[in-house]
C-alpha cells in the first residue's frame, strides 16, 4: 500500500491546491507550448515541487519519455547521453522530459555544460527540462550570482507558494485527505496548526495523519 503522500500526490492541476499564481503563469505558458522550456522550480521541503515537474512531464510527453534524476546522479557522461536522447523526437506525443530533483546537488562541470547543451538547437526542438530545488539550495549554488549563469538565464522560475492562504488551504486538504481515509476526528484549526508545525510540508502532515494522528483519543 502506498503511503499517503503518494497515494493522494495531485493528478491535475485542480487538484494542486494554494499555488493558484503558478498554476495561471503555466495556463499562459501553455498557450505558447510548454516544449523545448527549461523550468526551474522553487519552494518549501514538500509543499509541491515534483508534483508540479510531473504535472508538466504529463502534459508533454508519454511516461517512457520521462526521465526523473537526481542532480547528485548527473554526470558529465550522463548528461552527454541526455543529449544524445534529443537528436530524435520519441514515438508518442515527442517530446523528452529531464526531471532534475534536488538540483542544488548538481557539480559546477555539469552547470558549465548545462549551458553549452541547452543552447543546442535539437535539445530545445525535441525536450524540456525541468530543475527542482529548494530555496535554501539555490541560494548554496549559485552563492547569489544567479543572474551571472547563463544557463539560469534560459530557465523560467516557478516558485511554490508558502504563505497563510497556502497554510488554509493544505489543511483543508489534508482534512479531506483523512476524512478519505477514515483517520479524521479533529477540527479544522488543529490542522491548521498541524500543517504550520510541519513547515507546510505536506509530505511530513500526512505522515502524520497516516500514523494516527489526527484520531481522537
Amino acid at each position: 500500500m502506498k503511503p499517503l503522500y503518494e497515494a493522494h500526490r495531485p493528478a491535475s492541476w485542480r487538484d494542486l491546491v494554494g499555488q493558484d499564481k503558478l498554476v495561471r503563469r503555466l495556463s499562459i505558458l501553455r498557450r505558447r507550448g510548454l516544449v523545448g522550456r527549461v523550468f526551474w522550480v522553487t519552494g518549501d521541503s514538500g509543499t509541491g515541487k515534483t508534483t508540479v515537474a510531473k504535472l508538466i512531464a504529463d502534459e508533454i510527453a508519454d511516461d517512457y519519455a520521462v526521465i526523473e534524476i537526481d542532480a547528485q546522479d548527473l554526470g558529465i557522461d550522463r548528461l552527454r547521453d541526455f543529449e544524445r536522447m534529443c537528436q530524435f523526437k520519441p514515438i508518442g506525443k515527442g517530446c523528452h522530459v529531464f526531471i532534475v530533483n534536488e538540483a542544488h546537488g548538481l557539480s559546477s562541470k555539469v552547470v558549465s555544460k548545462l549551458q553549452t547543451v541547452l543552447e543546442q538547437s535539437h535539445v530545445q526542438r525535441n525536450s524540456t527540462w525541468i530543475f527542482t530545488t529548494t530555496f535554501q539550495g539555490q541560494k548554496r549554488l549559485f552563492d547569489g550570482v544567479m543572474d551571472a549563469c547563463p544557463f539560469m538565464s534560459r530557465a523560467i522560475e516557478l516558485t511554490l507558494e508558502h504563505g497563510e492562504d497556502v497554510v488554509l488551504a493544505f489543511a483543508v486538504r489534508a482534512r479531506q485527505i483523512a476524512q478519505q481515509e477514515q483517520l479524521d476526528g479533529q477540527p479544522l484549526d488543529v490542522y491548521v496548526r498541524l500543517v504550520r508545525d510541519c513547515g507546510c510540508n505536506m509530505r511530513k502532515v500526512l505522515q502524520r495523519i497516516e500514523s494516527g494522528e489526527m484520531l481522537v483519543d
